[in-house]
């Protein structure tokens, strides 16, 4: 665990950081190298890559910040204030709040643009689970995003001062949810990419639909593992389990439908 890959006191990179730029790189090369299929526009996707970011960070960060606005402070303006400390901004990210922020802003985009949002969308899902897995490692390499205490020879054990596991946690053996999140991301990714290539589904918006079915999933299952903050829990299940239930539905809805009209 590395929060820091430079750190000379006045100038710190941090591996977080560095692993999102990989993670944005890779997809974006992924995309470039895909993109001709399809014929898009190279200026369109250049163009909505770099608002995607934008949209997908901003979306992330309303979402931590509306999740744990109570623990922020006493009454609002204190609240508000912890919200927009340094602190904060610097870290503190919701995955499905990014989604939707940059799911969003590519649907008004594409509308902007009289281009076919679920088709751009299908080739953009296997580059999100590719960059998705190279983030969590970078959730790794900080300490936040852990799992829990185990006994597991999976176990890890996180020690460093700067890292972002819970303080009753450091030194002690617990799950790396992060790694499990970013191996199942990567599998997802290549059974996206291979799909996708081999032109899968005869109707747009497959590839994005079992890409949501996947990781909603993926994600469900990994909260059990989870024991850092994530804000309130109902009837037993995390607020991403939650959403990972209702994406799934959404996603099996769309394909069963997609399916029995023009099949596979």
């Amino acid at each position: 665990m590395l929060p820091y890959i430079i750190d000379f006191g006045f100038l710190k990179l941090p591996s977080y950081g560095a692993a999102l730029a990989l993670a944005y790189a890779a997809g974006y090369f992924w995309i470039r190298k895909n993109h001709s299929r399809e014929n898009f526009d190279r200026d369109f996707l250049e163009n909505a890559l770099f608002y995607l970011l934008i949209f997908g960070l901003l979306g992330g960060k309303t979402l931590y910040l509306a999740t744990f606005w109570n623990s922020f402070g006493f009454d609002f303006v204190s609240r508000l204030k912890g919200a927009f400390s340094l602190d904060n901004l610097k870290a503190g990210f919701v995955f499905y709040g990014g989604f939707a922020g940059a799911a969003g802003f590519l649907f008004f985009y594409c509308r902007l643009k009289k281009i076919s949002f679920l088709k751009t969308a299908d080739l953009f899902s296997p580059a999100a689970a590719l960059a998705h897995s190279i983030g969590r490692i970078g959730c790794f390499m900080a300490g936040c995003c852990h799992g829990g205490p185990t006994d597991s020879f999976l176990g890890v054990i996180f020690s460093h001062p700067y890292c972002q596991t819970a303080p009753e946690l450091i030194g002690v053996k617990i799950h790396p949810t992060q790694l499990y999140e970013s191996a199942g991301d990567i599998v997802i990714f290549l059974v996206l990419a291979r799909l996708y290539r081999r032109n899968f589904f005869n109707f747009e918006g497959g590839i994005f639909a079992l890409y949501a079915c996947l990781y909603s999933v993926l994600r469900f299952v990994n909260e059990f593992f989870r024991a850092d903050s994530r804000g309130a829990f109902f009837f037993g299940f995390s607020q991403a389990q939650l959403v990972s239930f209702f994406v799934f539905c959404a996603a099996c809805v769309f394909l069963i439908y997609k399916v029995r009209k023009y099949g596979r």
